[in-house]
């Protein structure tokens, strides 16, 4: 019979090497991709470390009520800066400061701002109608103590005990040897306690604004420190540098013009 002529056999090793080959590239591009993120991240990660994403260094804005700003203040108002310089960095105030905040809390202040208007507490930034309502029923003589003599508004905050932010009940509050403004010997006695760092004193600076310009001839205004020195950590040194400023008898510009810049945002 006539030998039959075959093909070259072909081994199987010859179909399964390209496919090795592949599976190796595909692993050796997995891998090297692996490793680039890898380095992508950790270099990342140090540049956020150092300050920011993109590489550059980035300083942390400075607080507009920083230390060298007090003072940078203390100049444009035309204090005596080296006595005002002097009060703030020996630290002499934070014993009054302290005073005044644990007079605060004995009067049940928890936080800011909260104002004691002829002894009926008001806690919070609230809306002028709620100030008018208080003073003008003090000023008509039908305040009362009872919650339920006032209008619904006003009801919200002083019947549910969980949530007491306006207490009719008047305290005897202490305002000797303080700086006023407003009406001079005012029939209502407004003290607010504070906080030169707090965005809520900040937002109800308009509305004590609007209430010595509206009651300009009954209201008078005082003012004492109540720092949160836990959540604000600028506070304490304003509020001393607030009374190195009344000692040299400008509390009341220093306080205008630290919550006007705090009011902007913005560091002169």
């Amino acid at each position: 019979m006539p030998k039959t002529k075959k093909g070259p056999v072909q081994s199987p090793v010859m179909y399964s090497q390209p496919n090795n080959n592949i599976l190796y590239v595909m692993m050796g591009v997995i891998t090297l991709f692996l490793i680039f993120i890898t380095v992508k991240m950790f270099s990342l990660e140090k540049r956020i470390n150092s300050g920011s994403a993109d590489g550059t260094a980035v300083a942390q804005q400075e607080s507009p009520i920083s230390v060298p700003n007090l003072k940078k203040y203390a100049k444009e108002l035309g204090l005596n800066t080296g006595k005002f310089n002097k009060c703030l960095d020996s630290g002499e105030k934070k014993t009054l400061v302290d005073k005044d905040a644990a007079y605060g809390t004995a009067l049940g202040v928890q936080g800011t701002p909260g104002f004691f208007i002829n002894g009926q507490f008001l806690a919070g930034a609230f809306p002028f109608q709620f100030f008018k309502e208080i003073i003008d029923r003090q000023l008509a003589g039908t305040s009362s103590s009872e919650c339920t003599s006032y209008s619904e508004e006003l009801q919200k905050y002083c019947s549910d005990p969980q949530n007491i932010a306006f207490n009719p009940a008047p305290k005897q509050v202490d305002v000797s040897n303080m700086i006023p403004t407003g009406a001079k010997n005012g029939k209502i006695t407004i003290l607010e306690f504070s906080d030169f760092e707090c965005p809520f004193c900040i937002r109800a600076l308009p509305t004590v604004k609007q209430v010595l310009s509206e009651y300009k001839n009954d209201v008078t205004l005082y003012l004492k420190q109540f720092p949160l020195t836990q959540i604000h950590p600028q506070a304490l040194k304003a509020a001393e540098a607030s009374l190195c400023a009344a000692d040299q008898g400008k509390f009341w510009k220093w306080h205008d013009k630290i919550f006007n810049l705090e009011a902007q945002g913005q560091a002169q």
